[in-house]
């Protein structure tokens, strides 16, 4: 219980619970008052006998059960923090009873026992006395944990948005310097190319600073993105280069993490296309219906590169991303006569169901 009103709630309830017994009780000694007058007798009793049931449960919650804890060990002396006041309450409780209840709220409707420490009583007295203190305990102790639970959560999801972050930023800087290379190139040519370049770089830079940082964007934009990634490259490597990228998508609205594929359709490039020193080419399908897409890239390589490839950031990053944020979802790797195919699967509908 985290606030006043939780507490003011539990005890008003135990209190009456207590005034119910207390109430059946007289019922069976008590015959010529009224059930109204009954009830506040029982009210009034069971009032006088919860005091030290709540100082004890307080005591216990706050300061034994809290001192044992902070020392992180049993010892006599520990235990004797707790027992002590537990068997001083319950003697408030027999006094209380003896000199007070019994004699003023219920008029002597029964006379205390001359004995003090009845054992029958005392061991009654002290199940009632655990109950309350240890159903606060239990309560919370449930609090601190769905609370501790709950900022392993928050702390969790803070250091999954920085690691996907910088997952998002691992977008390989060479990719930049060559295609600043290229408009440069072109630029000194004077190039009707390099407008479109420009262009096409300063829409790539946007969408990584800005439209990235969502959650979830249109999976037609995020083509678009690969698009504009592709054309640059095309200029770069132009008659060194096949290349042809095929969608078939059902909507286009379909939601999917930025930058996603980016890793991969980098990677194909950085150990295909730079790495090869004749002719290559680079095959890319997407397929997306129902919530559920797939996406296929081929590349020629050399015999030297494909196990660089297999092993390369680009697919560890995308690894780390889909483990990260989908809960349905399936990679392979295939690599033979010299073209290395990356086939993803994912259900688009199963993100954030990690």
């Amino acid at each position: 219980m985290k606030n006043v009103s939780g507490h003011f709630i539990f005890w008003i309830f135990y209190w009456a619970l207590m005034a119910c017994l207390e109430y059946f009780w007289l019922k069976n000694y008590v015959q010529n008052i009224s059930e109204s007058k009954m009830i506040a007798k029982a009210l009034v009793g069971a009032f006088f006998y919860i005091i030290p049931h709540l100082a004890f449960a307080y005591y216990l919650v706050y300061f034994g059960l809290a001192k044992m804890v902070e020392q992180k060990r049993w010892s006599v002396a520990n235990i004797g923090l707790i027992l002590l006041p537990y068997l001083f309450a319950i003697c408030c409780i027999i006094f209380l009873a003896h000199r007070l209840v019994l004699p003023y709220v219920y008029d002597n409707v029964v006379v205390p026992n001359r004995f003090f420490f009845e054992p029958q009583k005392f061991l009654s007295i002290m199940i009632e006395m655990a109950f309350p203190a240890g159903l606060l305990v239990a309560i919370q102790f449930v609090n601190s944990q769905l609370a501790a639970t709950e900022r392993e959560k928050i702390l969790l999801r803070e250091k999954l948005s920085t690691e996907l972050q910088l997952l998002k930023n691992q977008m390989n800087p060479h990719f930049l310097f060559n295609t600043l290379n290229n408009i440069y190139a072109l630029t000194r040519k004077k190039s009707d190319e390099a407008p479109e370049v420009v262009l096409k770089l300063s829409e790539l830079l946007s969408f990584m600073l800005y439209e990235s940082a969502s959650t979830t964007i249109s999976i037609g934009r995020e083509i678009k993105f690969l698009e504009d990634y592709i054309a640059i490259q095309r200029i770069r490597f132009s008659d060194m280069l096949t290349l042809n990228f095929i969608k078939v998508v059902d909507d286009d609205t379909l939601q999917i993490t930025p930058l996603l594929l980016l890793p991969l359709v980098e990677n194909a490039f950085k150990h295909g296309a730079s790495e090869n020193q004749h002719a290559s080419f680079i095959r890319l399908q997407l397929i997306a219906a129902e919530g559920r897409m797939t996406f296929i890239i081929e590349n020629s390589f050399e015999d030297t590169v494909v196990e660089r490839q297999a092993q390369s950031i680009g697919l560890s990053n995308t690894n780390r991303q889909l483990e990260l944020l989908y809960g349905d979802y399936k990679v392979s790797l295939e690599n033979t006569s010299n073209i290395f195919k990356v086939t993803l699967f994912i259900n688009l509908n199963s993100y954030g169901k990690v």
